[in-house]
């Protein structure tokens, strides 16, 4: 019975270090550019302000070691972004999804600490939504360039390090 008991606290012990040493693993890189046009909407009061902007755009995946996002693959994006401008400090956050030609979708969360509309880097979380990406998720880094010619025009580049 003792033999019994040591060899399944044992087995217990095994599946528990196994279970917790079950880590996310790199599964590759990826970067892709993407272009649209955001329409802003602003409300300030006093020193405070909200701001708002819908974009929506297309991308493309330039270098990619990521098997669900091969180099060349085309995408839509449709985002919702807000900035809260409040006590001397900016803090933008966008959520948006991303989808291929074939429908399938991945959700992409971006923040950065500046203001809608000013150029600049920040960071963001892809995470899948549906098809060939449903396990997706990756941490990127991001740069932004804002381009205000007869409307506002939106080229952000993404470096994207992804796991599973």
């Amino acid at each position: 019975m003792k033999n019994i008991f040591i060899a399944a606290l044992g087995l217990l012990v095994s599946m528990s270090t196994a279970i917790a040493g079950h880590h996310e693993h790199d599964a590759g890189k990826l970067s892709f550019i993407s272009n649209g046009e955001m329409v802003i909407d602003k409300v300030t009061a006093g020193d405070i302000s909200f701001t708002t902007g819908e974009l929506t755009g297309l991308g493309n995946v330039g270098a990619s070691s990521y098997a669900a996002l091969s180099q060349g693959t085309v995408l839509t994006f449709d985002c919702t972004v807000s900035a809260l401008d409040k006590d001397g400090q900016s803090n933008l956050y966008a959520l948006c999804s991303i989808k291929d030609k074939d429908g399938d979708e991945f959700s992409m969360e971006n923040t950065a600490v500046r203001e809608l509309g000013s150029s600049g880097p920040g960071k963001g979380v892809l995470r899948g939504v549906s098809g060939k990406y449903a396990k997706m998720m990756g941490n990127c880094v991001y740069d932004t360039t804002y381009m205000m010619n007869d409307g506002v025009f939106v080229s952000v580049s993404f470096d994207c390090d992804m796991k599973h």
